[in-house]
C-alpha cells in the first residue's frame, strides 16, 4: 500500500486544494481499478474542505458513510472478506463506509476505482460521536477499527491519500504517522517557514527515533508569479534563490540527522516560481483545475505543477 499525505504545520496553505488537484493527474496516471482503489480520506474532521468540494450529484448519505462512522460504528464483521482477500470489492460492508467518486475526476476509470472517506457529518452527528471520535490517541473501537480498515487497505495493495487536519491534531499525528509520504504545503512567509521548520524538527526526531521512513515534499503554495519589487529585491526569484534556501539548507541538515529515515524531495522548486503558482479562480472558485478548458497563464502554470508534483509521487511509489 502507498500512503500519501497532504499536511500544512497550521491552515490556509491552500493544502486542500492542492491535494484535489494532484488528484486528478495522480489517477490519470495511476489508473486504480476496483480491486486495488484509490482511496481518499478526508482526515480533517473539524474543517471538512475535501467532503465539500467533491460532491456526487446531489446523493444523500448518513453519518455511517464516514470517517466518524468507520471508527465509531464498524462491527467486527466488516473486516470480513468474501472471495479474494487481496481484492478490496470482496471487503461488502467495509466499502459501505466509502463513496465510489471515479467519475467526478475522469471517465476513463470506474466510479469504483476512487473512492471517498468523508468527514462531513452534520454539527448534531459531530456532537452524538465526538468523545468516541475524536480520542483517536486512546485505545478506545475508533483506534481498532481505523487501524483494521487499513490493515485491509494494505492487504489489497490500495492508494491511500490523506487530506489532513493542520498541526499536531490527532487525525493529522494518526495520517502522518501511517504515511511513506508527506507533502508539506505552506505559503511563502516567514511565519509559515519558521512553524513549518519547528513542526518537521520534531517530527523528523520522533520518527527516526522509531525509523519511520518517510520521504517528504515542500511545496510552497499559492506563490505570486508575476515579478515584484519589494525592498529593492524582485519576488519570486529572491524568495526562492534566498529565504527558501535558507529553509531548505536546515531542513537538509535535520533530514542527514536521522540517517537515511527521512528522505526530502525538493522538486516543486524547480522552474520560475518556486512551488505552485497563485490561482485567481481559486479566490472564487475552488475546483479541480484538469477538468477545464482554459489558457489563463496562472491556471496553465498551476496544472503543469499538479502535474510535476503527482509525478513526484508516483516515482516514490
Amino acid at each position: 500500500m502507498s500512503v500519501i499525505s497532504f499536511f500544512s504545520y497550521k491552515g490556509g496553505s491552500g493544502r486542500t486544494t492542492a491535494t484535489l488537484n494532484t488528484l486528478y493527474y495522480l489517477i490519470q496516471e495511476q489508473k486504480p481499478t476496483r480491486k486495488s482503489p484509490l482511496i481518499i480520506v478526508d482526515a480533517d474532521t473539524e474543517s471538512y474542505g475535501m467532503s465539500m468540494l467533491i460532491k456526487d450529484s446531489g446523493a444523500k448519505y448518513d453519518a455511517e458513510q464516514s470517517l466518524q462512522g468507520l471508527g465509531v460504528r464498524a462491527k467486527s464483521d466488516t473486516f470480513n472478506y468474501n472471495g479474494d482477500p487481496t481484492d478490496w470489492g470482496s471487503y461488502k460492508k467495509l466499502n459501505e463506509y466509502f463513496i465510489p467518486i471515479g467519475n467526478y475526476f475522469t471517465r476513463d476509470v470506474e466510479n469504483e476505482a476512487v473512492l471517498l472517506l468523508r468527514s462531513d457529518v452534520t454539527p448534531a452527528e459531530q456532537d452524538a460521536l465526538w468523545e468516541t471520535v475524536f480520542a483517536m490517541n486512546g485505545q478506545g473501537p475508533e483506534n481498532k477499527n481505523l487501524t483494521a480498515a487499513f490493515d485491509v487497505m494494505d492487504r489489497c495493495d490500495c492508494t491511500v491519500v490523506f487530506d489532513t487536519p493542520s498541526g499536531t491534531q490527532d487525525m493529522a499525528t494518526f495520517s502522518l504517522d501511517r504515511s511513506d509520504t508527506i507533502v508539506c504545503c505552506m505559503r511563502p512567509s516567514v511565519q509559515f517557514e519558521k512553524g513549518t521548520r519547528l513542526c518537521f524538527e520534531k517530527l523528523m526526531a520522533k520518527w527516526a527515533a522509531v525509523k519511520n521512513e518517510k520521504k517528504i515534499i515542500f511545496c510552497p503554495s499559492a506563490v505570486p508569479f508575476r515579478e515584484m519589487q519589494i525592498d529593492t529585491h524582485v519576488y519570486p526569484a529572491y524568495y526562492k534563490d534566498n529565504l527558501f534556501a535558507g529553509f531548505r539548507e536546515e531542513m537538509d541538515t535535520k533530514a542527514h540527522d536521522t540517517r537515511g529515515v527521512i528522505r526530502l524531495a525538493w522538486g516543486m522548486q524547480e522552474g520560475a516560481v518556486p512551488g505552485i503558482p497563485e490561482v485567481d479562480r481559486f479566490k472564487w472558485q475552488e475546483c479541480c483545475l484538469a477538468k477545464l478548458a482554459t489558457d489563463a497563464p496562472d491556471e496553465v502554470m498551476a496544472k503543469e505543477k499538479y502535474r510535476q508534483l503527482a509525478n513526484l509521487l508516483i516515482r516514490r511509489n
